[in-house]
C-alpha cells in the first residue's frame, strides 16, 4: 500500500514538473498551448481610389430650332442647325452695301420682352432693313432668320427681357482672338465667306485662354478647329448662360482678300442676350 502511495506522489510531481516547465528565451511566463495562426506572406496593401477626372464639356448640339429647346441640349456649350443657303454668292453687292451700315458697320435694335405681347422680331428686322441695298432674296432670307432666331432663343432665355438684334458687315475688324463670351449668349448667322470657328475644351489651354493673348499658345491640337458653315444658324452659350454647360471657345473667322487686295466683307446676323 505504501509503496503504491509513494509511486502516486512521483508521477504526480513529474506532471507538475512538465506543467511548470518555463518557456524559451524571449517569452514572458510559461508555455502555454495556443491556437495556430497563419501569418499572411505580405501585409494587405489597400488600392488607391482613381481621382475623378474633370468632365469635359461636349462642344455643340446639331438640331433643329425644335430641338434646341428640348432637355438634352443643356448639355452643350453651343447649338448648331445645319441648312444649305437658298440665295447665291452675293459679295459684290455685300461689299457695294458697306456704307448703308454706317461708321461701325453695324446696324441695331432693342426688343424688349413685354407681358402678353409678341416679341416683335419681326417688326425690328423691317426697321434694321429698311433702306439697306441688297437684293431683295437676300432681305427676305434676313427678315425670316431674324423672326425665327429670336423666337427661339426667347424660348431659350425665358428669364431675359432684353434681346438686341444687330446686323453687322464684319471686314477687317472682327474677333481673331480665341475667347469665351461674357454675356448670356449670342445666335449668329453668316450670309457669305465662311462662320464661326470653335474647339472643344479638351483641346485648349485654359492658362493661355485666360491669360495671353497668343492664338498660337491657346491652342493644344489646331487640326480640331471647326467652322460653322454659311447659312447656318448658331447659338453661342455664354460665361452668363444660368444653367448647363456653357462658355464655348471660338472666334471669327480669318479675313479674306480679294484678288486686287481689298477685304471681302461678311454679312452677319446677330440677336444678342445679354445680362441684366
Amino acid at each position: 500500500m505504501l509503496r503504491h502511495r509513494s509511486l502516486f506522489w512521483v508521477l504526480g510531481g513529474m506532471a507538475l514538473n512538465v506543467a511548470l516547465r518555463p518557456s524559451p528565451p524571449g517569452y514572458a511566463g510559461y508555455a502555454r498551448a495556443r491556437p495556430a495562426v497563419s501569418t499572411p506572406a505580405a501585409p494587405y496593401k489597400m488600392t488607391p481610389a482613381a481621382k475623378p477626372q474633370p468632365k469635359t464639356p461636349m462642344p455643340v448640339f446639331a438640331g433643329s430650332l425644335e430641338d434646341w429647346v428640348r432637355p438634352e441640349a443643356a448639355s452643350y456649350q453651343a447649338l448648331h442647325f445645319p441648312r444649305s443657303p437658298s440665295w447665291p454668292n452675293y459679295q459684290m453687292e455685300i461689299d457695294r452695301s458697306l456704307a448703308d451700315f454706317g461708321p461701325e458697320c453695324q446696324l441695331e435694335r432693342t426688343i424688349e420682352r413685354q407681358p402678353g405681347k409678341d416679341l416683335g422680331f419681326k417688326q425690328a428686322a423691317e426697321d434694321l432693313l429698311r433702306g439697306i441695298r441688297l437684293p431683295e432674296e437676300l432681305l427676305d432670307v434676313l427678315r425670316l432668320d431674324a423672326e425665327q432666331l429670336g423666337k427661339t432663343l426667347a424660348m431659350l432665355c425665358p428669364w431675359n427681357k432684353i434681346f438686341l438684334l444687330k446686323l453687322e458687315i464684319m471686314g477687317e475688324h472682327n474677333c481673331p482672338r480665341w475667347h469665351r463670351d461674357s454675356y448670356i449668349g449670342r445666335g449668329i448667322i453668316s450670309y457669305n465667306l465662311s462662320g464661326t470657328q470653335y474647339i472643344a475644351e479638351e483641346h485648349v489651354n485654359i492658362w493661355e485662354l485666360e491669360n495671353c493673348g497668343n492664338n498660337d499658345h491657346i491652342l493644344r491640337d489646331p487640326s480640331k478647329v471647326r467652322e460653322i458653315a454659311v447659312g447656318d444658324l448658331f447659338f453661342i452659350k455664354g460665361n452668363g448662360f444660368p444653367t448647363g454647360e456653357k462658355g464655348l471657345v471660338h472666334k471669327s473667322p480669318p479675313v479674306q482678300f480679294h484678288p486686287d487686295g481689298f477685304v471681302k466683307n461678311r454679312l452677319v446676323l446677330k440677336v444678342d442676350v445679354p445680362l441684366q
